[in-house]
């Protein structure tokens, strides 16, 4: 939704005069006004959890369709805009923390919301707030307890969803799954045609990647100088930026470090192959014979640091979603590991099959730095127990 020209964030006090009483700003599946903020406005306790619950459920009903916008601070007058009177706030980031602490409730998670603060006079603000169209589809609240709510917009207003919409909501909800199953297959079929030697294979998919509408011309954003990626994956780069239809991948000219190759996707999607590094050694000191083991600390490393760079480029792109981190590992059946018993000591492991695909880590907010460390963690343990290394 454009306002003079206008994207989202952009928008002025001057710019939502062109709102007041225009037919093309009327309410509708996308647009409501609201003239307060209702759970502000209540001192009974009682009460103001009950209008916290109705602003939940408005929430889940713009999700549950195709998104929308909520303008708090502005009345309507037969679904039109009417005055802009604002609402009053002292502390911008505090009534925005405890708004998201009270969409926290929202099952299975909370939707995608993004906030602007359009500032009147004397400490009163027009409150936006952009709900992204839903990918965890459908959105609920429980309230009270054992009591379920879904909701969805309809027209100018909110509306109890019908069986045949929870039905395909919960149906659509499972294709997430599905698509990043086909689009790991996919993406390991290519790469085990170029094979040369053992390798893992490390996919961060965003929930969004398949919707066309957030395409991201990654090739302009590093022209311009918006993304470093450089900077932003660090060593993981060995030469200058290259074009394809899918995004931008970095090839290594010198022929150097072809162990390693780094590919970012216009849908948001990274991709890191990486060659395991294999070394002879007697690993069993009862045999004389040689055998050869796997390397993998290297590439634990870099699992790491490619999580934190992915992290960093969505921070820097100003886009708050869900990311799956997928790792698979290829052709290191009979290889041994170097592990630890129960006494600390070493012993070894042999890895018992030669495609190794690890169960999708999700992280719910990319650009929440707890969840990440978690995410991080919890890949690297899933890694190496994938290989039998004890942890």
């Amino acid at each position: 939704m454009r306002i003079n020209n206008k994207e989202f964030k952009d928008w002025t006090a001057e710019d939502l005069q062109a709102l007041i009483r225009n037919d093309d700003y009327r309410e509708n599946n996308f647009i409501d006004y609201k003239v307060n903020f209702a759970p502000l406005e209540c001192t009974d306790k009682n009460k103001k959890k009950e209008k916290q619950a109705e602003f939940r459920n408005d929430v889940c009903s713009f999700a549950n369709a195709d998104g929308g916008y909520i303008f708090y601070g502005i009345g309507e007058d037969s679904g039109m805009a009417g005055a802009v009177v604002g609402i009053p706030l002292l502390n911008l980031d505090r009534f925005e923390l405890d708004r998201r602490n009270e969409l926290q409730a929202i099952q299975p998670v909370m939707p995608e919301v993004d906030f602007s603060f359009i500032s009147l006079q004397e400490n009163k603000y027009v409150v936006v707030l952009h709900i992204h169209r839903g990918l965890y589809k459908p959105y609920i609240t429980e309230e009270p307890e054992g009591q379920f709510h879904f909701y969805i917009r309809h027209g100018n207003k909110k509306q109890a969803m019908s069986y045949t919409e929870m039905r395909n909501n919960f149906l659509n909800a499972a294709m997430l799954s599905e698509d990043i199953k086909e689009f790991r297959k996919e993406r390991l079929a290519e790469n085990i045609a170029e094979m040369k030697k053992p390798f893992a294979l490390v996919h961060i998919v965003p929930a969004t990647f398949k919707n066309s509408m957030d395409y991201i011309p990654m090739f302009e954003l590093y022209k311009q100088g918006k993304l470093n990626f450089d900077a932003l994956f660090n060593g993981m780069i060995f030469d200058r930026a290259v074009p394809n239809v899918d995004g931008v991948y970095f090839p290594d000219y010198s022929e150097l470090h072809d162990y390693e190759q780094l590919q970012i996707f216009n849908n948001g999607s990274i991709e890191l192959k990486m060659d395991l590094e294999i070394k002879e050694q007697n690993v069993r000191s009862k045999e004389l014979n040689t055998e050869q083991y796997l390397i993998v600390f290297d590439f634990i490393d870099e699992l790491r640091k490619l999580i934190l760079g992915t992290a960093e480029m969505y921070k820097k792109l100003g886009r708050s979603t869900a990311v799956y981190i997928c790792v698979t590992i290829v052709g290191c059946k009979g290889l041994w590991n170097y592990t630890a018993n129960a006494y600390g000591a070493n012993t070894y492991t042999k890895v018992d099959r030669n495609q190794i695909l690890c169960t999708p880590v999700e992280v719910r907010n990319i650009l929440d730095e707890e969840q990440v460390k978690t995410s991080i963690e919890e890949c690297v343990q899933m890694t190496k127990y994938s290989l039998g290394i004890r942890v």
